[in-house]
């Protein structure tokens, strides 16, 4: 489903192919087709296992808008059903794939073996995979790894994960949802579970998520430059069995409204501190950085430093608070501001070109007054006070 996603936001499939005639799997073919699932249109990718298939033959593959022929190069070898992890190494390690792509495989495969030898009491090296093992799931890894590199991906996010509910059949009998495998897999990362029926995150699957994504269930804002649905083989009547990945760009969670709000109180920092600190938080992003005096226990004076900041900057200006404040712990919570429609413009004055802050009442009429950094300038620059300069600049009716 994964890579059916992939090839219906637009990856090319001649690559894949490419890469999975290097690996030397005698009798696998690729096939993607347009289907529904739900109502909803996406791309179905299955891996096809001919293991009567001879060395040379050549079979037609197709995906949506491309036609390509897969030359199947066979090496002698007996298929395997169950194999271990050097022979999956071996596998990924001889075919022409970018170095990066070989060791996401290889992590991909480690994972699984990692939770397997735990659960089977035994080394990784004596694991023998089973289903996971197969032609068609190596080809699967391979081909996930590889396009996720072909995109140009940095990093992954993945929300809404669910594992499904009851009991699926594999070769060490009937087991719960979510598979051992999967469950271990998943340790740690945030999934839901007895929502659907049936399995609906393998353990291979969890491999991919484990090894390839960063982030899971947390909020993301970006620009999406691609879509594309990946099918699942079977037809649920209760959701549309697919797979969706967007493809596009993080953008700074800037806003004016929706910020977050930092404190914490202090009563061991200098006033040279306490002034630094402010200053800094200005410098690192922080919307607005102030200190309040409080009375503390046991009747000692401190201070409450407060910070409005952006989700963007939120964590780095907490960090920041931690470090430097000498508080050992901060608070914070959303909050919202109305705000004024506000901008600067030069005006022209008797002292030259001064810049302006300007802002729109609820009323309609606009207020002014000089920057602050341009009255200091001009203090200094005609040796006046800030009071006389203001009057000069402002003079009343």
């Amino acid at each position: 489903m994964w890579v059916g996603a992939m090839l219906d936001a637009g990856l090319p499939l001649a690559p894949l192919v490419a890469a999975v005639d290097s690996l030397r799997l005698p009798g696998v073919r690729l096939q993607a087709a347009k289907v529904l699932r739900g109502g909803l249109a996406g791309t179905h990718f299955t891996v096809a296992v001919d293991r009567a298939g001879a060395p040379g033959v050549f079979t037609e593959v197709t995906a949506p808008r491309l036609a390509v022929r897969l030359g199947v190069v066979g090496d002698g070898d007996a298929a395997h059903v169950h194999r271990g992890l050097r022979e999956i190494e071996a596998i990924v390690g001889r075919g022409d794939l970018p170095a990066p792509v070989r060791d996401r495989c290889l992590a991909v495969y480690r994972a699984i073996g990692a939770v397997e030898a735990a659960a089977h009491g035994c080394a990784i090296d004596d694991v023998h995979f089973h289903e996971v093992g197969a032609e068609d799931t190596i080809v699967d890894v391979v081909c996930v790894c590889l396009g996720m590199h072909l995109f140009g991906v940095e990093a992954a996010w993945c929300n809404g994960l669910e594992v499904g509910s009851g009991t699926v059949r594999a070769a060490h009998g009937e087991l719960p949802v979510p598979a051992p495998a999967t469950a271990a897999l998943l340790r740690g990362i945030p999934h839901r579970s007895g929502g659907l029926t049936g399995e609906r995150t393998t353990p291979t699957g969890a491999a991919l998520l484990r090894t390839l994504v960063q982030q899971f269930d947390r909020p993301l804002t970006w620009t999406t430059d691609a879509i594309g649905y990946g099918a699942g083989t079977r037809d649920f009547a209760d959701t549309p069995n697919l797979l969706r990945l967007a493809l596009g760009h993080t953008v700074a969670p800037t806003s004016p409204v929706d910020l977050v709000e930092l404190a914490c109180q202090v009563d061991t920092a200098t006033g040279e501190q306490i002034g630094w600190l402010l200053d800094e938080l200005a410098r690192r992003g922080a919307v607005d950085a102030f200190a309040t005096p409080v009375q503390m226990k046991k009747g000692r004076p401190g201070w409450l430093l407060t910070v409005l900041a952006d989700a963007a900057h939120a964590a780095a200006l907490s960090d920041l608070l931690l470090a430097e404040s000498s508080s050992l712990g901060v608070r914070s919570h959303r909050v919202q501001r109305s705000v004024l429609e506000r901008w600067q413009e030069t005006r022209d004055t008797a002292f030259g070109p001064v810049v302006w802050k300007c802002a729109r009442l609820p009323n309609g009429q606009v207020v002014a007054r000089p920057e602050d950094d341009e009255l200091r300038r001009l203090c200094a620059a005609h040796g006046l006070g800030r009071a006389e300069l203001l009057q000069r600049l402002t003079p009343g009716p």
